[in-house]
């Protein structure tokens, strides 16, 4: 089962709420879109594959192949 998170709480789990300067929610957006992070779009809003994004490695190959 996929847990689908919102931009919003993707971006306090990766980046935390003190010291960090995080991406605004249109880069998030713009990179579900192009795909650099597992997301699912419903109606206008983005919502991350949380578990798929915390199994990547950073290595785009390795990634692939460990997806199947």
């Amino acid at each position: 089962m996929t847990c689908l998170i919102k931009v919003s709480e993707f971006i306090k789990r990766v980046y935390g709420t003190e010291g960090a300067t995080p991406p605004t929610r249109q880069t998030i957006a713009r990179h579900c879109r192009l795909g650099l992070i597992p997301a699912e779009q419903k109606g206008k809003h983005w919502y991350i594959q949380w578990h798929i994004y915390q199994k990547q490695t950073g290595d785009d190959l390795v990634d692939r192949v460990l997806q199947g």
